[in-house]
């Protein structure tokens, strides 16, 4: 069994969403001298790799604290980089895929932005799915849809309708997914388990891929 890791460490500095609040990590014990150590978190709920659940934009949506089946399953990668500079994941680009994303929990897209982590470049430009592409999307079994983008709207929507769409399917999305150059396009567990938090709208997660696991 091999974990690839797809998770951006959270750390104070690292980045957030124009807006957000930023990460704040307080010690509240060290070894010298309390004798251990203990950190005090302060962010929000989608700092870093993170999942949106449905409570994030419908009222009583799912939240985080219940079914954590819902963020497990069988993963598949869609190359995004193939269409080259377009902004937009067309459903005619997503098509090709019909027959394995019909045995897939969770498709990812892999569009090459991690590669901006750390830059103000990250935050715009990045591709997103069209409505069209949404709503083709929400014609599967799936359970969630993640990306290595900072949103699945561009970052001047005040709308949020891919966001929407998603969710009120019961998808789980997310978002800031790293090292996806490392998994195989499919064939692999994909796992992004949130805190379990009382009506949490999104959690920051350890996202990982699991190659060499039975069933897949």
């Amino acid at each position: 069994m091999q974990v690839i890791d797809l998770t951006h460490t959270i750390e104070e500095g690292m980045p957030a969403y124009p807006g957000s609040e930023g990460v704040r990590l307080e010690s509240l014990a060290g070894i010298d001298p309390d004798g251990y150590n203990e950190l005090m978190l302060h962010f929000p709920t989608h700092t870093g790799t993170h999942i949106d659940c449905g409570r994030h934009f419908l009222a009583g949506g799912p939240d985080t604290s219940r079914n954590p089946e819902r963020f497990i399953g069988r993963g598949l990668v869609i190359d995004c980089q193939r269409q080259g500079k377009a902004r937009i994941i067309a459903k005619t680009y997503l098509q090709q895929f019909e027959s394995r994303l019909k045995q897939a929990d969770f498709v990812i897209f892999h569009t090459g932005w991690s590669r901006f982590w750390g830059t103000t470049d990250y935050f715009s430009g990045f591709p997103v799915p069209d409505q069209e592409a949404a709503r083709y999307l929400t014609g599967f079994q799936l359970k969630g849809i993640g990306t290595d983008t900072v949103s699945f709207d561009h970052i001047d929507s005040h709308e949020f309708q891919i966001h929407k769409i998603f969710l009120a399917a019961g998808f789980t999305l997310i978002e800031n997914l790293a090292n996806l150059k490392k998994l195989p396009m499919e064939g692999f567990l994909f796992s992004c388990l949130p805190l379990k938090i009382k009506d949490g709208d999104g959690s920051p997660v350890r996202a990982v891929g699991v190659l060499g696991t039975t069933g897949n």
